[in-house]
């Protein structure tokens, strides 16, 4: 022990060695500490009665005559997770129980009667026989509670039903017939002595968090509560104008994040100022239980108004129309300006009424006339919100057409209308309850398409401002992975429809859960949903989703080994332009493919499936498809053997310039009108092609002059060189030569040829020589080529008619003056 101090101290000073010791250290405690969790792990029996243990107490639970809706929907998500958690262990012992088979398969059956084995075989076979009866009850065990967790939750949710259902079909009096009325009086002397015992419990809770000590901290949470629900919330909602009008980027981001930014601010200022005076009230836990209860509903009360009050003003925006995202009139929005607060104050008021009839436990009468007053008031102030909001699609004092209303605001107002003529019939008929029902939902469908409508309308405006061409993060893009900006464009429009789509999800789970229905059935339905059986190809959304996914990274990866390769790896080779390209182009092809079939294999489709597909297209293909796949094919042979490359001047039948792009069907050439002629891949197969630059990519200048027979050939041919000479396109190599190709009774005929480095430029150095030649020969005063003499004889007295150059003939500026 004092050797390794010894040893230890030495090693102090230096770093590698501490380094090495800190790593050893860790090492030794993660080791330790799984050597420890693996200890504290509780063993397979431990776990099945624990799962037995909570199934026991949810079906206890669910058979008390006093649950809730509330506890009801708890015990479905204890159920769930009680199968989860079954289903999982059962999967874990299921490795087990195929290795203890796969020995009792190896050790082979037991011998036949009166054949004897050896003692260790059979002991052998009966362990491992023990061992696989054991995990085999285990896994039944498991595999019997995910059962019947999933009955519990089933029951749990019949149950949850039934009693939806009961609540929604009671009848009681109507309110045209007088039981209605008189029944509520008869019972009001004792709800009001309920009322008044309440009240004076309330107001002893109050007097005595006044009087016990607290006078500082309520005052203090009541100033302040104040101060945040009026000079903090202009304050902050004056920040969020600024902040969104000045430091966001130009769009409609500015807008939608404003009309968030103000709802939120007087959800949580107004909610929160409730909450301080709340903690002021009951500072030293003076409340009661049933004050406390209702405080505490008042301040979420108070919380959900301020939301809806707050949404419903900055949508609408009766002030300033630049901020409105509906699409509505100012006149409308105008008239709409004060249902949202009248909506909200309903809102609060009937559902603190019906906490406080629970609370202090007023008549059935009273309770059925609360429902009622709810049910006219929601339902007259959604009917005449509707009505003012259909204002907006009448027609102009000027006769303009209103803009067209969407389908899906169509459908919505007219379930609104339904809704509300059903809760005025079930009011009248006395189901006050189904009345009561359909009136809340209206308003809390309006609640939740208006936040709905705002949460995606902000998604894509975040997206737009994001991903656009112009947005901040196209440039970097660009630069990163070489994106074109619209796929960026593309990138943000399937974004934004993704998470509007769970947007929609989420709202209609919070429609639907005021129809008795929870997030446990939508999820329960959605899992029923998970496959698609299409003859034997089962498709699942998540094998879906990931194939994807893996589709649009795989085609990622493909872009950015392709810029890779082009710009960084294959300029540093001894390639050709032409090669370069035609390797990158057939590299994206083969990633192409390689990815298309990683994703097909993500979604579940094996290659037998993939060929099954295949042998069921070859029909189509073969009659159909042919051209194209018979393009496809030549477009990778060109790929391949490279007769033609990008970059070569080819002539193929009447098109005749440069190879600008090989494409899979297809071939694009640049003729010299700068226009693109579009050529399939076959006929570089299946044709005749001239490639001028495959094997030499220089160009031959050829020109024939034709000299008069009296001029000196030396001379012209000197002054032919000299000129090709002087020209700087005209290449040494090979040697530019001028030779007499030709004698004949009216001329001498040189020709002359040279080289230039592409046959793009034999045009434009062709005309640059005949230029220079010219001026050269008339320089030295040598004449070219005339036309000859043409003389016309008549046999009378008529004399000589000179041609065009006789005597008599004019002059032609290049004549000879014969006076010299």
């Amino acid at each position: 022990m004092h050797r390794a101090f010894d040893l230890a101290d030495t090693g102090s000073d230096d770093p590698f060695m501490r380094i090495l010791r800190i790593l050893f250290i860790a090492f030794l405690l993660a080791a330790s500490g799984g050597a420890f969790a693996q200890a504290d792990a509780p063993s397979t029996p431990q776990q099945i009665d624990d799962l037995r243990g909570r199934l026991d107490q949810i079906e206890k639970a669910m058979k008390d005559d006093k649950i809730t809706n509330t506890i009801i929907d708890d015990l479905r998500g204890k159920s769930g997770d009680v199968a989860g958690d079954a289903q999982k262990l059962s999967a874990s012992l299921q490795q087990n129980r195929d290795a203890a088979k796969a020995r009792l398969d190896q050790l082979g059956p037991p011998p036949a009667a009166g054949t004897k084995e050896a003692p260790e075989l059979a002991a052998t076979r009966k362990d491992a026989q023990k061992t696989f009866d054991a995990v085999d009850a285990q896994v039944k065990q498991a595999d019997g509670i995910a059962l019947e967790a999933q009955q519990t939750a089933n029951q749990l949710s019949d149950l949850r039903r039934i009693r939806f259902q009961e609540l929604i079909s009671q009848r009681t009096n109507s309110p045209l017939s007088r039981p209605f009325w008189s029944e509520p009086a008869a019972a009001f002397p004792r709800d009001a002595a309920n009322l008044s015992d309440f009240a004076g419990t309330v107001r002893t809770d109050v007097a005595a968090s006044w009087n016990v000590g607290n006078r500082t901290a309520l005052i203090t949470c009541a100033l302040l509560g104040l101060l945040l629900m009026t000079g903090v919330r202009f304050y902050i909602e004056h920040r969020v104008r600024h902040l969104t009008a000045n430091r966001m980027p130009p769009g409609r981001l500015r807008r939608s994040a404003l009309i968030l930014g103000i709802a939120l601010t007087s959800t949580l200022t107004t909610g929160l100022g409730t909450q301080l005076l709340y903690l002021g009230l009951n500072w030293n836990d003076t409340f009661s239980q049933e004050t406390d209860e209702i405080a505490r509903t008042i301040v979420q009360l108070v919380f959900f108004g301020a939301f809806i009050a707050g949404l419903g003003r900055s949508l609408i925006s009766a002030k300033r129309p630049s901020w409105r995202l509906p699409a509505i009139s100012d006149q409308t929005a105008i008239d709409l300006r004060r249902f949202p607060m009248l909506i909200s104050l309903a809102v609060v008021l009937f559902y603190f009424l019906k906490q406080l009839n629970h609370t202090i436990g007023t008549s059935l009468a009273a309770t059925v006339l609360t429902s009622s007053l709810q049910a006219i008031v929601f339902t007259t102030l959604s009917a005449l919100a509707l009505l003012r909001l259909g204002r907006t699609h009448h027609h102009d004092e000027d006769g303009t057409p209103p803009a067209p209303r969407p389908i899906w605001a169509s459908v919505l107002i007219a379930a609104a209308w339904i809704a509300i003529v059903a809760s005025w019939i079930a009011l009248l008929t006395g189901f006050i309850s189904f009345a009561s029902f359909m009136a809340g939902q209206v308003v809390w469908t309006a609640i939740v398409i208006a936040a709905t409508y705002l949460a995606m309308r902000l998604v894509d405006d975040l997206f737009e401002t994001l991903l656009s061409e112009k947005g901040p993060m196209s440039a970097r893009a660009q630069a990163i992975f070489g994106t074109h900006p619209k796929l960026l464009d593309q990138a943000g429009v399937l974004l934004s429809g993704v998470v509007r789509l769970g947007l929609f999800l989420f709202g209609i789970t919070a429609v639907m859960s005021g129809f008795g229905t929870g997030t446990t059935d939508l999820l329960t339905l959605g899992s029923k949903l998970q496959s698609l059986k299409i003859y034997d190809v089962e498709l699942k959304p998540s094998q879906i989703l990931t194939s994807i996914a893996l589709f649009f990274l795989g085609l990622l990866a493909v872009r950015v080994i392709k810029n890779w390769m082009s710009e960084q790896y294959l300029p540093r080779t001894n390639l050709d332009p032409g090669m370069r390209s035609s390797l990158t182009t057939l590299l994206g092809y083969v990633g192409i493919v390689i990815v298309v079939a990683i994703a097909l294999l993500a979604m579940g489709l094996s290659v037998q499936n993939v060929t099954w597909v295949a042998s069921a297209l070859s029909v189509g293909i073969g009659f159909g498809l042919q051209a194209i796949v018979q393009n496809f094919i030549s477009g990778l042979i060109l790929l391949a053997e490279r007769p033609v490359k990008v970059g070569d001047w080819v002539v193929l039948d009447d098109a005749e310039g440069d190879i600008r792009r090989i494409n899979v069907r297809a071939t694009e050439i640049q003729v010299a009108d700068r226009s693109t002629i579009i050529v399939p891949n076959s006929s570089f197969i299946t044709k005749p092609v001239r490639n001028m630059t495959m094997a030499n990519p220089q160009g031959r200048v050829l020109i024939k002059l034709p000299m008069p027979l009296d001029s000196d050939p030396v001379d012209v041919r000197e002054h032919m060189l000299e000129a090709m000479h002087a020209h700087a396109s005209v290449q040494e190599t090979p040697a530019a030569s001028v030779t007499l190709d030709n004698i004949d009774r009216a001329a001498m005929t040189f020709v002359a040829v040279c080289y230039v480095g592409s046959p793009r430029d034999v045009g434009g150095v062709k005309s640059d020589l005949l230029f220079d030649i010219i001026a050269r020969l008339r320089g030295a005063e040598i004449p070219l080529l005339r036309p000859q003499d043409l003389v016309l004889r008549s046999g009378g007295n008529m004399g000589d008619l000179p041609g065009p150059t006789a005597a008599g003939a004019p002059k032609a500026s290049t004549d000879p003056d014969p006076a010299s």
